[in-house]
This record gives C-alpha cells, structure tokens and sequence, in this order.
C-alpha cells in the first residue's frame, strides 16, 4: 500500500510515541535524573551507558555513539528501512497513514482484512472445539501441554466433522467462496463447502502484528496425512513466516534460536522454559526465512530429527543460513530423539547442557564426511582428506581456515601440505579465487587509482531504477541482488523502496514516479529525467548484470582506499601481536578486493 510519509505524519510519531515507553519494550531501563539508562542493545556492555531522554525525545549510546528518535531505533533494532519503520510504529500506536490515492487497492486491502478476520473467528471456534472434545483435550494432555500452553499458542481443536467450521462461519458472515479462497473450507465432488480441517489439533499460525495467517493440523492417531497446513493464501506465505517468531519479536535480547522441525518441538520447549525456537513451518527453510532468523537472533542453532531426512535438512538449512553469514551450530540430540522427545524425557537442564556442547557448523559436516569413510584404509583417508579440503577450500576468512587445515592434520594424520596442495589445486582448477598461504605477504606498491567517476556511478544507478520501473521481472532481478541501501542518491532509494512496496501489493508500477512527486519525494524534474531515459529490453538481463557490477566495483574501490589508509595508520603504530593480527586481516581482505575488481599488483 502507498502512503504519503509528510512532516505531519513524522511529528505525529515523535509526539505521540512515548520515546522511553518504546525503548523499554527491548531495553531494561532504570531513571537516572531527567534521563533513562540502560544497557546498549546495539553493542556488548556490561555497564549502562545507553541513555534516552523523555524531553528530548531521543536516545543516545556514550558508548558506540548510536542515537536518534523512535523513528531511527526502530530502524535499527529491527532492521527495517525507512518507511518500514515508519510503517511499523504507525501500526503498532494506531497512527493513521494516509493513502495517496484512497481507490488504490482498497479491493485488495479489503480482501485481506476479510482473511484476517475469518481466520481469528476460526481459531477462536477450534479453542471452543478443544474444550468440548474430551479425547483431543486428553491428547494434549498426554503429551504434557497444560492449561498455560494451551492458552499462549491458542492451541485448538478441529471437529471430526464435514461442516462445523464452515456453519459457524456462515453465521458470521463469511460465504464459501471467500473461505475457500482463504483455505478454511474446500468444495466437494458434489459442489459442497467442506471444512478443510477434520478431527486434528489445530496450531494457529500467528505473525509478528498478532494476527493469524494461517493453521496447522495434526491427526490424533496415526492416519496421513499426519501433519496438513494451510495452503499459500492472499495473506499466507509458508515460506516466508516462522512459528512462534510472534512470540520471539517480544522479547528483548534475542540472543539465541533454535530452529527445530515441528509445532510439538517449539511448544515442548516453550513449556520447560526454552521460549527462543522456531519451526519452518513443514517446509525446507528458506532464503526468505534466513532472512527472518538473521533479524531476531544472534546466535543460531539447528537442532532437526537425527534421521536420514533431518539430516539432509540440516545440511540445506546450513548452507541457507550461510548465505546470510550466519554460522550455526547443531545441536545433535542422544538416542536419535527430537526436541519435543528429549526436553519431555529429560528436562530443560539437560537440554541447555546438550545445547551448550552444540558443534560448529563446520565440525558437523566434517563428522559426517566422516562417518561415509573408513579412514584405517589408504583409499578411505585419502577420499575422506579430498572431501574435507572441498569443504575447507569454501572458507573465506583465510585464519579461520588455517584453524581447520592443522585440526584435520593433527587429528587425522594428514600432512599441512598435502590439504593446502589439495586446496590450491581446487581453486586453480575451479578459477576461484588463489590461496593465501597464510604468510599475508603485503606488496607495497602503489596501484593507480581507478575509481568510478561519481557521475558515472549516478548514471548507472539512474539506469537501474529506469530497468526496475520498466517491468517486475526487472524488479525481481535487481531486487535480489542489490538492496536500497546501496544506491548513493536519495531519489534511487526513495523509488526502489517504493517499488518495493508497490510488488508486495501486486500494484502496477506505471503510477510510482507521479505519486512521488504528489508526495513531493522527489521533484518533477527527477521524474522526467528518468522517463526520458532510453533501455534496451531485449538485452535488459545482461545490462541490469552489468549496471550492478559497476555500483559492486565502486563500493569495493571506496572499501579499499579505507583499508589503505588503514594499513599505513597501523605501520605508523608500534608493532604488536594484536596490530600485526588486524594488519593480517586488512592486507587479505585487500587482496581479495583488488583481485575482485581486476586490479594487477
């Protein structure tokens, strides 16, 4: 939906959303006069040096030296852009966003809402189905989810009926057409709406605004399917929601999660004290849900069913996670048992102490290389090393990987040089990037400036905005490989996230640059500017490659002259362990740059 962000609005924000009642909502906050402080949440400290000012409306960290208002700790802690933000406290405190247009998608605003609505009254008739179902209460019960539990995740019951749900709903105004479309009910041979849940546990699924999204259902016996869900839907997505991350937003460190496989195992855990999991919704994780995981946790764990299939779960969900640079560990639990299992079995304490031992990505799939060989044979160890040094050669940071080459060669047998041989030949062989062989030799010679004109740079970014308004799959394109963050004008940052905004919502893009100009975002002048700009469609899959590339390029010429500078700051210093160790890190991080952007030392 697109909505006018005025002076109005911003104001509305700062003077109606208490600054301190927001901040206490994530940061533990004790008065010190006329101020607050706490505990930054934007950096490790152990002494109080984050401060918010009711009068001022601001808040400012003495120690990383972070501030600004609601606006921009909302940005910050939830890392969101601008009219995200924006977007995300007008909801929350209820403050009214203006539409540009009040007939712009007011069919489809209308229809979600009516989805909403349907799918509160239906998890409030399964919570009723639940306490008039004797055996489905009894099976809670026997899997040990009390009263409490029932109650926090809105726990229900569908009836082993062909059309309870869809009666009730009827009644309160709903016709079959619309649930069915809201996957509430399905239509039989005969042309009759049926319920599409029958005699399961419900587990309504709830998004971070509260609302219910969709459901879950588990058979109470052994039939299949064991597990049904709720299909994609206008306001449905599986792939990109996670159970109970409704419940993991509230809270205030967010310093761990787990992601575990099902309903049962997030609710177990929750049960005995562990309130940081998530499931992916009976779904392979995804690049989407990664993304979510990387928002609300800092430390992350896989704990998936140690079969043949959690297994081969793991190792994606790993490889995902990585794209995100975030490094899990995985915590394997004993007897093959998943988290609902082993927490009912053997306790919270337990569980926290299997979890603390949890191994490194890495480690994990070491192991199971591991297990695949019998490395007592010639032939085992040498295919084992090969694997091994394949999964090492994909280690960016070059200390990291000497760590792993002297584990392997110390617990294995195997010589240094073999595996960094074996290495080396890899990425000769695959044209990847060349080894450095941890002597973090610095040439120091100087290397001719090729830096982007900033003019160019400002055309190709215009360019891209003229390919992203041109067509979605354009959009699409530019939109997973670059976000609006990394445009330098204002102008490209503006229009990507409106069109952002505009792709959510299926709204065609011919009316975004005039309704930023209504909105006066950007001048007229900027608008035409950008309208008169000829593309070539034929070829706009090669171009829009090309156009990021030069934005890449420039980000990593303005990355390397800091690290230069960098580099001759510390040779200024006196030499010791800890310089020479960031002194070894910049000189890699600059070879690689200057190897990325083609530049011959």
């Amino acid at each position: 939906m697109s909505y006018i962000i005025d002076d109005e609005l911003l104001n509305d924000i700062r003077d109606k959303i208490d600054i301190v009642n927001l901040i206490s909502q994530y940061v533990h906050l004790k008065k010190s006069g006329s101020n607050y402080m706490g505990l930054c949440p934007f950096h490790g400290e152990k002494t109080p040096s984050f401060s918010v000012s009711p009068s001022k409306g601001i808040f400012h960290c003495f120690g990383c030296g972070v501030g600004g208002d609601q606006i921009s700790f909302i940005m910050k802690r939830e890392n969101l852009g601008f009219r995200e933000a924006v977007k995300f406290l007008a909801d929350k405190y209820g403050i009214e966003l203006k539409n540009t247009s009040e007939s712009i998608n007011t069919q489809l605003i209308n229809k979600k809402n009516r989805a909403y609505e349907a799918n509160r009254e239906a998890a409030k008739f399964f919570m009723l189905s639940l306490s008039r179902s004797k055996s489905a209460y009894m099976y809670l019960k026997n899997r040990n989810i009390d009263n409490d539990t029932i109650r926090d995740y809105g726990l229900g019951y569908a009836p082993d009926s062909w059309n309870e749900l869809f009666n009730y709903l009827s009644k309160k105004g709903f016709n079959g057409d619309e649930l069915e479309e809201f996957n509430l009910v399905s239509k039989s041979k005969s042309g009759k709406f049926i319920d599409r849940f029958r005699n399961r546990i419900m587990f309504p699924i709830i998004d971070t605004k509260k609302r219910v999204i969709g459901f879950g259902g588990r058979v109470l016996d052994d039939s299949l399917p064991k597990y049904l869900n709720t299909r994609d839907t206008i306001i449905f997505n599986k792939g990109k929601h996670l159970y109970n991350l409704n419940i993991i937003s509230e809270k205030s460190d967010r310093e761990k999660i787990i992601l575990v496989e099902g309903y049962m195992d997030v609710i177990s855990l929750y049960k005995s004290g562990i309130n940081y999991s998530v499931a992916s919704l009976g779904t392979s994780l995804t690049e989407e849900q990664a993304e979510l995981i990387k928002r609300y946790g800092k430390e992350v764990y896989i704990c998936y069913d140690g079969d043949s299939a959690g297994i081969k779960a793991t190792n994606r969900a790993i490889d995902i996670l990585i794209i995100q640079n975030i490094k899990p560990k995985i915590l394997t639990l004993p007897e093959k048992l998943d988290p609902d299992e082993y927490v009912t079995k053997y306790g919270k304490l337990s569980f926290e102490i299997e979890l603390k031992n949890s191994q490194p990505y890495l480690e994990y799939k070491i192991s199971k290389i591991r297990e695949n060989y019998n490395i007592e044979s010639p032939d085992g160890l040498s295919g084992f090393t090969s694997e091994v040094s394949k999964l090492i050669s994909r280690i960016k940071n070059p200390i990291e990987m000497d760590i792993y080459v002297d584990k392997i060669s110390k617990q294995y047998g195997v010589s240094k040089n073999s595996i960094i041989n074996y290495i080396l030949i890899l990425n000769r062989n695959k044209k990847n990037k060349e080894f450095n062989k941890k002597t973090y030799e610095y040439k120091n010679k100087e290397v001719k400036d090729k830096k982007i004109s900033i003019n160019t740079r400002y055309i190709a970014e215009d360019q891209l905005i003229k390919y992203a308004l041109y067509s979605n799959d354009n959009f699409e394109l530019i939109d997973k490989k670059i976000n609006s963050c990394e445009f330098t004008k204002s102008e490209c940052r503006i229009i990507f996230e409106e069109l952002a905004e505009y792709y959510r919502q299926g709204i065609d893009f011919k009316d975004v640059l005039k309704n930023l100009v209504d909105k006066k975002l950007i001048s007229q002048d900027y608008a035409d500017k950008i309208n008169i700009i000829e593309i070539n469609q034929y070829s706009s899959d090669k171009i829009i490659s090309e156009l990021i590339g030069t934005l890449k390029k420039d980000s990593l010429e303005y990355r390397r002259k800091d690290i230069l500078q960098d580099i001759k700051n510390l040779e200024k210093e006196e030499p010791s362990k800890k310089n020479s160790e960031i002194l070894k890190l910049l000189i890699d991080e600059l070879n690689e740059i200057n190897k990325t952007i083609n530049i011959s030392q």
